[in-house]
């Protein structure tokens, strides 16, 4: 899979996964965007044309075949979880005739499970699927042994599967693992995690672990409050005095870290505000996850990450999870 989506020149957020969607649904066959709808909705009554022969007619004569189309499909999606909204879903509805057999409504989200809106509003015209089911569908549309589906519409298809991918779109992990060889002892004293400003991290984190000693380390603490970026100023700290406790939280990293010479002052930075390492909301499992990732035939072990990469809370809690090469079996 190309490691540089088609589409990365597209406009960020969901603007840039719809125009990147629709782009590639505009340039495949009609049967094709239909076995890949059906597919990633489980719908099996979508059928964008129709193919009749001897079609009864209106009069007395009997044609002796018809092609006929009539559907309108109208998309909704979002690319945070727990971003959608009934009253919006109620307006789209308007959109849409009440008769028409052939109208859907498609919402698309990284949820894992349906968003309660989309069931609240009781209308079978309103599908949901997540971008983990579209991904899906696009394999089992391209496992097709018949030659149906061209190399152009392939490569566009791939492509698209990429760009979900490269945005987070297609798993549900919640978590943040850092590099964190000095990452590590600075939360444990802290409660924070400083970095590069402006640095990019995916939607819906909830939590952060830190790779540290060739492990991921027990403490998965919640992720509180981020602030970027953050001069690291005494004025900047006497500034965010008074404010909310988050700000009091950030002054106190400031005037902490500047005094221990861990920053450099009058420079920015990204600030995450965590739980500590005896809070409740801090995840403590059950030991640490040793990196056992090895570097092609030298065997030589490689380290798990040199940044960031993300995984879920689920997999990092599950019995047995003791290697890193756990969190990426299937």
């Amino acid at each position: 899979m190309p490691k540089n989506p088609l589409f990365s020149t597209y406009r960020q957020g969901e603007n840039r996964v719809t125009s990147s969607m629709l782009a590639v649904f505009e340039r495949i066959d009609l049967s094709i965007l239909e076995i890949l709808l059906t597919a990633a909705t489980g719908e099996a009554s979508l059928q964008l044309v129709s193919f009749v022969n001897q079609p009864g007619g209106k009069g007395a004569s009997v044609p002796d075949a018809r092609i006929s189309a009539y559907f309108a499909y109208w998309f909704e999606v979002k690319t945070a979880q727990n971003a959608l909204s009934l009253g919006q879903l109620a307006e789209h509805l308007k959109s849409l005739e009440p008769t028409a057999t052939g109208e859907r409504l498609f919402v698309i989200t990284p949820d894992a499970k349906e968003p309660p809106a989309v069931g609240s509003l009781g209308d079978q015209r309103v599908v949901w699927f997540n971008f983990r089911s579209l991904h899906d569908a696009i394999d089992a549309t391209l496992d097709d042994t018949t030659g149906l589906v061209s190399e152009h519409a392939r490569f566009l298809l791939r492509e698209l599967q990429a760009l979900l991918v490269e945005d987070g779109l297609v798993d549900n992990d919640d978590v943040v693992v850092v590099a964190a060889r000095v990452a590590y002892p600075e939360y444990l004293a802290h409660s924070v995690y400083v970095c590069q400003p402006n640095r990019a991290f995916r939607d819906g984190l909830t939590h952060m672990g830190f790779y540290a000693e060739g492990a991921i380390q027990r403490e998965v603490p919640r992720i509180l409050y981020r602030a970027d970026p953050v001069p690291f100023t005494p004025e900047e700290a006497a500034k965010r005095r008074g404010s909310t406790s988050e700000d009091e939280q950030v002054a106190d990293v400031i005037e902490t870290l500047l005094s221990l010479g861990a920053r450099t002052e009058g420079t920015e930075y990204g600030v995450f505000i965590l739980s500590s390492a005896d809070d409740p909301l801090t995840v403590k499992l059950d030991a640490t996850i040793v990196n056992d990732t090895v570097a092609g035939k030298s065997g030589r072990v490689w380290a798990w990450t040199m940044g960031q990469r993300y995984t879920s809370l689920a997999r990092l809690t599950q019995a047995g999870i003791t290697k890193t090469s756990h969190l990426e079996a299937p």
